[in-house]
């Protein structure tokens, strides 16, 4: 079975009920500009010009294509792609990805050379990674802002010192962190979207498209509730997302659900504006919480229950 639900109950205390409180100490957040206006989300995109597996058939360029068009049919501001060097110096032809994106009028942002988890390298090795991506973002992005990091598997540190360490040097790099505040696990379904393309598995491609739509709606639910828990309103989301086939594939549908949901696009920098943000876009300040759900711990409320719509990882074996 490609479906595997599993409920995570962590309380039962009613989550509107929750008073507004910042975990970040911004006494006015829950009176942020759009407190009351439609949700807004930002789109972003890692690990460019290539992610997961590839379908029998299909290259690079035209999974990218298949983003750029869905995202310019839906009207999506410009939107960030996250990009790794490393996979233009393996294959140079998927260079013509980061040109396609630019010439759409998308920006780059910084993703490491090498998707580097700091968790696992020391800050010095990992600032060097950093450091080794910048020509090839001085390169396509020419004199436009590419001072955006998102940090390869959300990994900013296992313990304070390694931290504040990166911290100040992308402070001193003068970037700012792209942080995320939704994120459905889109990548999972990538892999076995080309398995079951290249067996031909029609029956099993539509149950991956019923559960990534799944998944991202119930994410939806689970961030908003603890958006309104927190602070009373909805922040401005940033999503996560990755330049994978399934992902390209179901990109129309996916906007589609975010827009009978309610929600404006807006770009990185809008969303990132929301006092929730600062930490990520105010490098001065000490690292804290940056998370809906670091945010709901520090308050000692309960998470929201949730579904796993995960596919299973014999899914076209």
């Amino acid at each position: 079975m490609c479906r595997a639900i599993v409920l995570l109950a962590f309380g039962s205390a009613p989550f509107v009920n929750a008073q507004p409180r910042s975990p970040l100490g911004n006494a006015s957040i829950a009176d942020s500009p759009g407190a009351t206006s439609a949700p807004r989300i930002a789109f972003t995109f890692d690990d460019l010009p290539a992610h997961s597996a590839l379908p029998p058939g299909e290259t690079r360029l035209e999974i990218a294509k298949k983003i750029i068009a869905a995202l310019r049919n839906a009207k999506v501001p410009p939107t960030y792609g996250f990009v790794n060097g490393v996979r233009i110096e393996e294959q140079p032809g998927d260079a013509a990805v980061l040109q396609s994106w630019i010439e759409a009028g998308n920006p780059l942002g910084n993703h490491g050379w090498s998707h580097m988890n700091l968790n696992q390298h020391t800050v010095d090795e990992f600032e060097g990674d950093v450091t080794r991506n910048e020509p090839v973002l001085n390169q396509w992005m020419a004199k436009q802002d590419w001072h955006w990091f998102r940090f390869p598997y959300l990994a900013e540190g296992d313990n304070p010192e390694k931290k504040a360490g990166i911290r100040a040097f992308l402070l001193q790099q003068n970037y700012k962190i792209a942080g995320v505040t939704m994120s459905f696990g889109d990548y999972l379904w990538n892999e076995p979207y080309a398995r079951c393309m290249a067996k031909g598995d029609q029956r099993a491609i539509e149950s991956l498209k019923r559960d990534y739509l799944a998944a991202a709606d119930e994410k939806i639910t689970y961030s908003r509730k603890m958006s309104q828990a927190l602070y009373g309103r909805d922040i401005p989301y940033v999503l996560l997302m990755h330049i994978g086939a399934f992902d390209a594939e179901m990109l129309p549908k996916l906007l589609n659900l975010y827009e009978s949901r309610g929600f404006r696009f807006v770009t990185l920098a809008e969303a990132e504006s929301d006092p929730f943000y600062l930490e990520d876009t105010d490098l001065h300040r000490q690292a804290d919480v940056d998370t809906l759900e670091g945010a709901m711990v520090k308050l000692h409320l309960p998470l929201p229950a949730q579904a796993s719509f995960a596919p299973s990882n014999d899914l076209c074996r």
